[in-house]
């Protein structure tokens, strides 16, 4: 027999278990700075497979939220920047394009980790009650200093203060 005879073996099947620890090798070799074409060889399986993976467990979100996700990418690209800022300097024109293109990415992650989440109805909720429970501790606290004849006091009393010092 030679060698195209012989019966190739399938590859086998990865259950639920290895495809997550595949999905977490590749994701931390992502995070690492590595390319989708070094993970795959890594990985042994095509670049479309590995972007598929990934389009995958996003559309899942099993990545860190957006903001943390957008911080990542930052710094990944802060170095790209810096890489493609020096090839200018240095007189290769041909690096503006890339740089101008990494510029465009930087400023859609810095918008993309500032956004704030905006309150719901029960978180709302939650905070009302705080502030209002703040206000009446401040208000009974008022009450008993009217009461024993003090003047009332806006500000914390001194030895409630961590860092202040009682002086003799």
């Amino acid at each position: 027999m030679d060698k195209d005879t012989i019966p190739q073996t399938a590859r086998p099947r990865l259950n639920l278990y290895t495809k997550a620890l595949r999905r977490e090798r590749i994701f931390s070799q992502l995070q690492l700075g590595a390319s989708y074409a070094d993970v795959a060889r890594e990985e042994g399986i095509s670049e479309q497979r590995i972007r598929k993976i990934v389009a995958d467990a996003l559309k899942r979100q099993e990545v860190d939220d957006l903001p943390d996700h957008a911080l990542l990418q930052l710094f990944r690209l802060e170095g790209a920047q810096a890489l493609a800022a020096k090839t200018i300097a240095a007189g290769d024109l041909k690096a503006i394009t890339p740089y101008l293109q990494i510029l465009d990415r930087l400023d859609r992650y810095r918008k993309a980790g500032t956004r704030k989440e905006s309150y719901d109805a029960a978180a709302r909720e939650r905070l009302f009650a705080k502030m209002n429970r703040i206000v009446a501790q401040l208000e009974a606290q008022t009450r008993k200093s009217l009461r024993a004849g003090a003047e009332p006091r806006l500000e914390p009393d001194a030895a409630t203060q961590p860092d202040s010092k009682v002086s003799p």
